[in-house]
This record gives C-alpha cells, sequence and structure tokens, in this order.
C-alpha cells in the first residue's frame, strides 16, 4: 500500500505535551525520492515537551498517522479543543480545520449511536467551543466559510448548518446562551434522518408521494429520539422541529406561519434550504451562493421571513460583520 493512502498529515499544534494521543505518531522522510514513515511517538506513551520542542527547533509543523486511526486521533483532538482554540500560535485557518474536522467525527458518532447521551453532550461542547473560537478570534468567518463541505452527507449538512447558524448568530447579535442552545438544535436538526431508509434519503430520481412523507417523519422522529436521550435544551428543540416549516405556512411538520414559527426555526429554515443547495447532492449539483440565493428569493420567495433572509444575504455579502451599506453594494438585495 503507498504511503499517501496509508498515512495521512496532521497538525503538530493540534498535539499537547504530556498526554497520550492513543494512536501512533509517524515523521515523514524523503530519501532517494521515495517517502517513508518512521514512528516518532507510540500511541501509548506520553508526548513529552522537549521531544515537541525537538521538532519546533527543526521547523517540523507535520506529523503523520495511519488512515485508519483518524477517528481515535480526532477524539484525542475533541477532547483539547478548547486549549488549541485559545493557543495564539495556532493561525486561524488551522483552528477551523481543527474545529470543522472535530464536528464531522462527531457527527459521524451521533448518526452512528443517535440514541447516546455521550454524543449529546459531544455535541454541546462543540458547540461551547465553537462559539468561543467565532467570537474570539478574527477572521474566524473567512476560516469557517472556506471549511464547510460542498459534498452532502447528512452528517456534514449538519456541521455545515451549524457553522453557518453559529456565524450568523453572532452576526444577529445572539448573546452565547442562545448562540449555544440555537447551535446545539442545529447540529442535531436531522438526527431523525438515521431512522430513514438510506435508499430513500440517497435517491437521486424525485421521491414519490410515499418516500416524501417517510421523509418528512425525520422532524418528529429526531424529536422523540433526543426528548427519550435528554440533555437537550428546551429550546433546542426549535430548529430541530421547525427547520422545515415555512413563513407562507406550507412547510411540515405541523403548517405553522409567520411569527408562529420561532425566531431559531425560520432562521434555521433559511440556513438549511441554502445549505442544500450549494453542496453536491445524489440528485442536484452544487449551486454558487448567488444562484442559490436567487432561487431562494425568486422560487420560494414566501417561504422565509423575510427580514432574516435580507440579513442573511448581508451577512454572506460583508464577510460576517455588520456594515450595512458596504454589504448592501457588495451584495444587493436585487438577487
Amino acid at each position: 500500500m503507498s504511503g499517501t493512502v496509508e498515512y495521512i498529515p496532521v497538525t503538530l499544534n493540534a498535539i499537547r505535551v504530556d498526554t497520550i494521543v492513543g494512536c501512533d505518531l509517524y515523521l515523514q522522510n524523503h530519501i532517494n525520492n521515495e517517502v517513508s514513515y518512521v514512528l516518532y511517538c507510540s500511541g501509548t506513551n506520553v508526548v513529552k515537551s522537549d521531544k515537541i520542542e525537538d521538532l519546533q527547533r527543526h521547523s517540523v509543523k507535520t506529523l503523520f498517522i495511519r488512515k485508519e486511526d483518524k477517528k481515535i486521533y480526532l477524539k484525542y483532538v475533541e477532547s483539547s479543543l478548547k486549549h488549541i482554540i485559545n493557543d495564539g500560535r495556532v493561525d486561524v485557518k488551522e483552528k477551523a480545520y481543527i474545529v470543522y474536522d472535530v464536528a464531522k467525527n462527531i457527527m459521524e458518532d451521533v448518526f452512528e449511536d443517535p440514541r447516546s447521551g455521550e454524543q449529546v453532550e459531544r455535541s454541546k461542547s462543540w458547540v461551547s467551543n465553537t462559539i468561543d473560537f467565532i467570537i474570539r478570534s478574527k477572521g474566524s468567518f473567512s476560516g469557517m466559510m472556506s471549511m464547510i463541505s460542498y459534498d452532502y452527507y447528512t452528517y456534514t449538512h449538519s456541521v455545515n448548518v451549524s457553522v453557518l447558524g453559529l456565524l450568523f448568530a453572532k452576526y444577529l447579535g445572539l448573546d452565547g446562551g442562545e448562540m449555544q442552545v440555537f447551535g446545539t438544535g442545529l447540529l442535531l436538526h436531522d438526527v431523525g434522518k438515521t431512522q430513514i431508509d438510506p435508499a430513500i434519503i440517497n435517491k437521486k430520481e424525485r421521491l414519490n408521494d410515499e418516500e416524501f412523507a417517510r421523509i418528512k417523519m425525520h422532524v418528529d422522529l429526531g424529536a422523540d429520539i433526543l426528548k427519550q436521550t435528554g440533555g437537550v435544551d428546551s429550546t433546542s428543540f426549535f430548529p430541530i422541529m421547525q427547520h422545515h416549516e415555512k413563513y407562507n405556512g406550507k412547510g411540515y411538520p405541523n403548517g405553522l406561519k409567520g411569527d408562529a414559527i420561532h425566531k431559531y426555526g425560520r432562521i434555521a429554515g433559511i440556513i438549511d434550504v441554502y445549505d442544500a443547495l450549494t453542496t453536491q447532492r445524489s440528485y442536484s449539483d452544487a449551486r454558487k451562493p448567488f444562484a442559490a440565493l436567487k432561487i431562494m428569493n425568486e422560487e420560494m420567495k414566501e417561504s422565509f421571513d423575510e427580514k432574516y433572509f435580507k440579513d442573511f444575504i448581508l451577512f454572506l455579502g460583508s464577510g460576517g460583520e455588520r456594515q450595512y451599506q458596504k454589504s448592501k453594494k457588495k451584495f444587493p438585495m436585487s438577487v
């Protein structure tokens, strides 16, 4: 097996001194145009400060792990996430990459075992750390936006929606507590899809009435799972239960209309559709942001709260900062 298949790079900045990573770490060697990997630190050994310092002196910024150990490694990084986010030596883009990768790993585990209280707690902890990153780090908007995956999987969609939602929530001026419950709801909003036949979810052709009726059940199914699991704030259920409600009352599962939909549900509906349109799906190519907003504005106009939709356009056009006059020129409302 070739090295590129067997090993993947990891940043030295994610390795903390006096910790046990849990998987072997390797150095990459280049000899006579051949690449080889040399064991640097066993996964059962403590990483000592002198070893890290020695690598830093030699300007080594990247270590390698076996591809099969990626989940072990990401679980380790997850445990150090707060430390990494607050480490001034790690640049914003690298932090964003780590935050996004950890979230994908958590959501894979959530979708594997949605009834686990541990996964709910991991989700809430990730949201808390990500809020800290977004609020404290200048450049977090561009860093996180550059990480968003355009290949659609249910778990990456959940991460994308949560990342977009947290960035937008900051733009709207929501406080940390509001961002926490909102972001948790967004991250877990599609948990009910674990109860739907994957053949329906991944079907390339148009769904028939029976299949669409089944898909619509994911909202209630997800809410039921999370209520039984516990640990989810009651306010977090608004984006979970209402992300498919439409402002004109033609959504599901309850056909709520206008302000009967909680603000978290109205915001979640916008972000959910935007991410679905801008990612590659089994039945649809990814649209560019402008094209997606145009579809939402012209073909789905009455589906969204107009104020939040306008704010969302301004948010995307202004790099996540409230600069109304500047952003109106950059991203005009007449999409």
